[in-house]
């Protein structure tokens, strides 16, 4: 399960503003170079994370000055990256919270609930479908989604086609993994129409890459989640980086809280 869709808010806000007078927001192009530079910083980051994970379990906030909060039951939010590559800017961050009676397999339950994904995830899809893989494993499951991403503000309303691989992982006995990368996000041409044709060549660049991740350790009375947002688009407006950075906040403080509004549901 990956979307980003407050992160696209700002860029679409941002530029509406920016461009008003004008009447349109241009399109651009996504060089190589940039998404290459998305893809290695990805890489970097997944060995990193996921090898601290499966070898001690351990989480970010373990060492962070906020860990009481978190142990309180509040939801903890860190900004990881949130920088401009050339052409392109890469939004990372990052939220854990404790909850308290809740399971592994009720989370992975509510991810693999794609029927379901438009009242659990409200606001944020026009639909959403999902389809197990053939060499799924009982401690690999891997599966193909389609969902419709939706966008809309004052000025303009913004819909993806987006298709995404994503392996659940349950790496030790008391830990599971989400690991979701976006395979393609095509912008269609009338955001209305869902079944519109894709803009063919340079889009938009409100969304060009999302992944998420998700990392979820038993303890105690209930489970840990640590979730993950990392997408990539065009550059933020000048003097609109700030609330890039607020906007993919929002991003990820929504998806953990509509999560674990699912949880009671999915036993």
């Amino acid at each position: 399960m990956a979307f980003s869709r407050r992160i696209t808010g700002i860029l679409i806000l941002g530029l509406a503003a920016h461009t008003l007078q004008a009447g349109i927001i241009p399109t651009i192009h996504l060089d190589a170079d940039v998404l290459k530079t998305y893809e290695d910083y990805v890489a970097s980051w997944e060995k990193n994370s996921q090898a601290a994970f499966r070898t001690s379990g351990k989480l970010w906030i373990d060492s962070s000055p906020r860990k009481d909060v978190f142990q309180s039951g509040k939801i903890v939010l860190e900004p990881i990256a949130n920088k401009e590559i050339r052409t392109g800017s890469i939004h990372h961050f990052s939220g854990v919270v404790h909850v308290k009676g809740g399971t592994i397999n009720q989370v992975r339950k509510v991810m693999q609930d794609y029927p379901n994904y438009l009242k659990i995830f409200k606001g944020d899809l026009g639909a959403a479908s999902g389809t197990q893989e053939s060499d799924s494993k009982p401690d690999d499951e891997h599966f193909i989604s389609k969902l419709l991403l939706v966008q809309g503000t004052l000025w303009i309303n913004v819909t993806y086609d987006a298709q995404f691989d994503t392996r659940y992982i349950r790496s030790a006995p008391d830990r599971w993994e989400v690991h979701s990368k976006s395979l393609s996000i095509k912008e269609l041409t009338d955001p209305k129409n869902y079944s519109s044709k894709p803009f063919e060549g340079d889009d938009h660049g409100f969304l060009w890459r999302t992944n998420t991740y998700w990392f979820i350790r038993e303890r105690g009375d209930g489970i840990d989640i640590e979730a993950h947002s990392i997408a990539l688009s065009r550059p933020a407006p000048t003097g609109f980086s700030w609330w890039g950075n607020k906007r993919s906040r929002d991003a990820v403080d929504k998806m953990i809280r509509d999560t674990m509004a699912a949880l009671p549901s999915h036993q």
